[in-house]
Formats: structure tokens, sequence, C-alpha cells
């Protein structure tokens, strides 16, 4: 009871910043937004879980071709989405900023940059109906006037930048959600989340919190779609965010939780997971490098409970599990095997291996 009550009072200072959100730009009275979804995820965004009427005038509602609805909160999130389900999008819509309606989002008028601040991004945008409200807009609080398309390719050439951004917001309030989620939740195995989103239905869905208040639920669900944003930064693998895993061409730094590298001499490669990485072990001259075994200085790997780095040379790995990483099924690394052993039998895993044990035949 004791841990409940300081892990409250701990909150409240972020409460109050909360509450403040109120006063926004963006935010609206309840009664005023229109909320297109109807599941227990209608009041908040399906990619980063923030209030829909708190950042009303910035959230976008989508049908799917299917029939399906999502809203988002800002063109970020909905850029997001855009990226990997473009082709299954039926319609979009925007609210207009003046009369907090929704509106066909390809025939608005966006005001991108002005100096009312955003919505998940350094770069506002803005939707108006009409173009006389756009310059309007623009007279009082500057911005350039964008169709929607141009505003779109905007967010989504910012979307690399805009999430460091947000990740940066997010550490500290993971901490807070990492003490509440080990005090007054339900510390079962869940599953990976695709966005915070999604882990905070989740966790509604299943009632693995009881008794929290909103922003308390928010900072909880930050911590379970990554824990990595609440583990110390010097026990973190450090990854340049401009490397490329060598094998298969991805950012490894929009990966922190499957990062792996390995260095060779005065050189270090990174990969987006340890598949990768072991494909690289076995067969350097494969992806265009020549290095010998001997050759090799260190190997590390991310623990998949703790998302510290460890050992790849000492670490367990659980294959065939139903945890997929960035590039599908991976080897799941642990820093012993007891953790390991726990994981397989959670995840369905066919094996534990050791470093030793695992063969390049596995991967083709």
């Amino acid at each position: 009871m004791l841990k409940k009550i300081s892990i409250i009072m701990l909150f409240l200072t972020f409460s109050v910043f909360a509450s403040q959100n109120n006063q926004m730009f963006q935010t609206v009275n309840k009664k005023d937004a229109t909320l297109v979804k109807i599941d227990s995820s209608k009041e908040f965004c399906n990619v980063c879980g923030m209030n829909l009427t708190k950042f009303y005038k910035t959230s976008h509602a989508v049908e799917f071709k299917n029939g399906h609805k999502e809203q988002y909160c800002s063109l970020h999130c909905f850029a997001k989405i855009n990226e990997n389900f473009g082709n299954k999008i039926k319609k979009v819509e925007v609210v207009d900023t003046k009369s907090l309606k929704l509106i066909d989002a390809t025939k608005a008028y966006y005001v991108v940059g002005s100096s009312i601040k955003g919505t998940m991004s350094m770069v506002s945008k803005y939707a108006f109906l009409q173009k006389e409200a756009a310059l309007e807009f623009i007279s009082k609080n500057g911005g350039e006037l964008k169709t929607f398309n141009e505003a779109l390719e905007i967010a989504t050439k910012a979307l690399p930048k805009d999430e460091m951004m947000v990740d940066k917001k997010r550490e500290k309030v993971a901490k807070k959600g990492k003490k509440i989620f080990e005090t007054m939740c339900n510390k079962k195995e869940l599953p990976s989340f695709n966005s915070v989103g999604e882990a905070k239905q989740y966790l509604i869905d299943n009632k693995v919190c009881k008794n929290l208040k909103p922003d308390m639920l928010q900072a909880v669900a930050i911590y379970t779609f990554n824990p990595a944003y609440a583990t110390d930064d010097n026990k973190k693998m450090q990854i340049p965010t401009d490397v490329k895993c060598p094998v298969c061409g991805m950012f490894v730094a929009k990966f922190p939780k499957w990062a792996a590298k390995m260095s060779v001499n005065e050189h270090t490669h990174y990969f987006d997971g340890t598949k990768d990485m072991f494909k690289f072990y076995f067969n350097p001259s494969k992806y265009a490098h020549n290095h010998k075994k001997e050759q090799i200085q260190e190997i590390k790997v991310t623990d998949y409970y703790t998302l510290e780095e460890i050992d790849g040379k000492k670490a367990y790995y659980v294959i065939g599990s139903n945890v997929y990483g960035p590039m599908g099924e991976e080897l799941i690394p642990f820093k012993d095997e007891k953790s390991a052993k726990s994981f397989k039998e959670s995840h369905y895993g066919k094996k534990v291996l050791k470093f030793e044990e695992v063969k390049e035949s596995l991967f083709y």
C-alpha cells in the first residue's frame, strides 16, 4: 500500500503537467470533438496513445477499404501509418481548425510551420476548409499554405527527426511508467507491441492495471511498448543514427530493442537483429567484407527482457518462437539460460542455443 501511495505521489507532477495541456491550442471541449472509433481505443491515438480531445485540432480520421476506422492525433502519426498501409486507405479526413468539423483532407488547405505549437512534430500543421480562413491564420501566426499531399510529404520526411524528439520525451515518462507497472499492474508476460496506442489498448482490454488515472496509464503504455525507454543510458547499446545494417540496409537506430554489433579491428558493424548479425558473422564476403573470425574483437547483443547490452558470445538464443523482429523470425538473446528457457516456454520456442551452437545452415 505504501508503495502504491508513493507511486501516485511521484506522478502528481506529471498529472499537473497533463492538466495544463487542457489550455493548449489543439484542445477542445469533449462535446465539440468528433471521434470515429467505437472500441476501447476510441479516445486515444492508435499510434502514440495520446488523448484525441486534447490534440483534436490536428487529428486525422481514416477509413480503410475494409470499412475499419481509426483516428490519429496528428499528421505525424498518420504519416507513420501511411508509409506501411497507404494502399489500404479509402478516405482521410482532418479537423477543420475553424469549425472543428471533420473534412476531406485531400481538399483541405494546410498551414505548415506557423508559430502555433504542433503535435508530435517540431513543425506545426493545421488544416482549414476555406482558403480564406487559412490565409487569415497565416496573417496572425505565420506559416505557409500547402495542399494535403505537400503537408504529408513534409511530415513523412521529418519522421526520423521528430521520432528522436518524441523518444527523448518518452524516456522520463517511461521510467515513471515502469515503477507504476511494477507496483500497480499484473506483471504477467506481455506480447510485443507495434505502437504505444496498441500497448494502451491491450492494457485496457486485458485489465492488466487497475485504478490508474489516464496519465498513469499512458506512462505504463509507453513503458510496455518499449522498455528500453526506461533502461539506464549507460547500459543500452549506443547506436549512431546514421548507420545501416550491412546485411539488410535498414537503419539500426530504429530498432534499439533488437540491435547487435560486432567490432572488427577499429571498425564496428551494427545490425537490426541477431539473425543478420550471425549471417554476417558466418559469411562476411557475401556482404562486401572480408573479415576473418579471429579479427573480431567483440560481439554485443541486446537482452530481450532488460534491453541491456550483453556479451553476444556468452548469451543464450531462443529460436522458433512466436515473437518476431524487424526482419521476421529472430534469434532472441538473453543474458542467462533461465531467462531464455522461461521465454521459450511462454512463446513456443523450439530450442535454446549457446553462441557456439548456432550454425549457418539455420538461416537458409
